[in-house]
């Protein structure tokens, strides 16, 4: 098969997926905005807090993740792979219960760095709270969701992810308003809403993973095993997970200078974001995508190929890219007007819509040149560049553009941008004169 058509086989359903994905939160937002506008805010500020603590307990998803697709591709033996998919969901269990008592146990502490007061500390607080006490069954499912990716079985995830999803909105439609019987439960009721969809996909997608690699298969799990490959996920998952922490522990800074411009700011930059997500879902599905065929191709000894399949992406990315981020910026103020009668907030956030051009124009090469790179187990230097320009630039500049210069919530976009593209250009000459030799190669006597 032409590796083009190969590439977009495997990405349309991760599409899809991330279309559907943006699509419920979308409809969560508006279930929410007609319940309350603060609401909407409250919500955004605690996901800010949960998605970094999400991305921590990622470390090990990324590094399996990275390993699968190499040993797919070198066509290791079913053992191998049985030992790293147990060794990563034992090892996220124990990590996703810790993080949901660290959480729960700090949960008044953290919201109180983000100096919200009143309704909307009270709403962001009944969410965070509920979202935490579960969320090691989000951790769980992430490495079920890795073991599909890496075999290929994108359609298969797409389907358990329509699933997760009907349930959510089902739910939240009968417990945020209170139908069927049930109390309008509002903020809580979206939480529960939430929880409720991960425990099915748990379920199914833990299901599958049995029947495809466990059923059949004789399996002896050996703690010497695990103890084996474990440090090869670390090596390859903290430095891949770490540049995530990184860039949104930067966006969680970013997030505390706008509360410190207002609720209006707060529920505007939500909406904002809920809108650019549509822009770049299909560089997300082609980004993943295109790690799965290059750690097939680099596990197989095919190092040429995987160098051309990324350039390729990284210029189909962009060009779709700036073709959503132009519709969206001609119809943003009638999209607005469906989540919120609100004009003050209709106008800010379409403000800032008009800066998404700067913002894509990177984040559209990045989320093919990062994904390509940890792909093939240069993982620490996307760490070592997104650090400095993260920080250096992102959260800097975001300081400045907001209160010296007094351009407010747009500072904060334009900021980003400029972020995205330094890394973006970094990433890109990388990629073109870097290594791709295969990291597992000396993994082969070890495991």
């Amino acid at each position: 098969m032409n590796e083009q058509k190969k590439l977009l086989k495997l990405s349309f359903p991760l599409f899809f997926e991330s279309l559907l994905f943006t699509v419920i939160g979308s409809v969560d937002t508006l279930m929410l905005s007609n319940y309350s506008d603060t609401a909407v805010g409250a919500v955004g500020v605690a996901n800010q807090i949960l998605f970094l603590v999400l991305i921590a307990g990622n470390v090990i998803a990324q590094g399996a993740g990275i390993l699968m697709t190499q040993f797919v591709g070198a066509k290791r033996k079913s053992e191998d792979l049985q030992t790293l998919t147990i060794t990563a969901l034992m090892v996220n269990t124990v990590l996703g219960l810790f993080f949901s008592a660290l959480l729960v146990l700090f949960s008044h502490e953290l919201l109180g760095i983000m100096d919200l007061h009143g309704e909307m500390l009270r709403f962001s607080s009944e969410y965070f709270i509920i979202i935490s006490r579960y969320l090691f069954i989000h951790l769980m499912t992430m490495t079920f969701s890795v073991y599909l990716r890496s075999h290929g079985e994108t359609k298969t995830a797409l389907k358990v992810s329509i699933l997760m999803n009907v349930v959510n909105v089902v739910l939240n439609y009968i417990l945020i308003y209170g139908h069927a019987g049930f109390d309008a439960l509002g903020v809580q009721g979206a939480a529960y809403a939430t929880v409720i969809s991960r425990i099915v996909g748990f379920a199914v997608l833990g299901s599958i993973v049995y029947k495809m690699g466990f059923r059949l298969k004789t399996f002896r799990f050996r703690l010497s095993s695990m103890m084996d490959i474990l440090p090869h996920i670390l090596k390859l998952g903290a430095p891949a997970a770490g540049e995530q922490i990184s860039y949104n522990l930067a966006k969680f800074v970013m997030m505390i200078f706008i509360t410190r411009l207002g609720d209006v700011a707060i529920t505007a930059y939500s909406y904002s974001n809920t809108l650019a997500g549509f822009v770049y879902i299909f560089s997300v599905s082609l980004g993943q995508g295109t790690a799965i065929m290059t750690g097939w191709y680099t596990g197989s000894g095919h190092q040429d190929k995987a160098k051309i399949l990324g350039t390729h992406s990284a210029t189909l990315s962009f060009s779709i890219s700036m073709i959503l981020c132009t519709l969206l910026v001609v119809f943003r103020i009638p999209l607005l007007g469906i989540l919120t009668d609100n004009l003050e907030i209709v106008a800010l956030a379409g403000h800032v819509l008009l800066f998404n051009f700067i913002v894509e124009a990177g984040r559209s090469q990045n989320l093919i040149y990062v994904n390509a790179l940890r792909a093939v187990g240069d993982v620490h230097y996307p760490f070592r560049v997104s650090l400095l320009s993260m920080w250096g630039i992102g959260v800097f500049f975001s300081y400045i553009f907001t209160f010296s210069f007094s351009f407010g919530l747009p500072g904060i976009w334009i900021a980003l941008g400029l972020d995205e593209i330094v890394r973006a250009l970094l990433f890109r000459k990388r990629w073109l004169t870097g290594s791709t030799k295969a990291i597992w190669s000396p993994m082969e006597k070890q495991v």
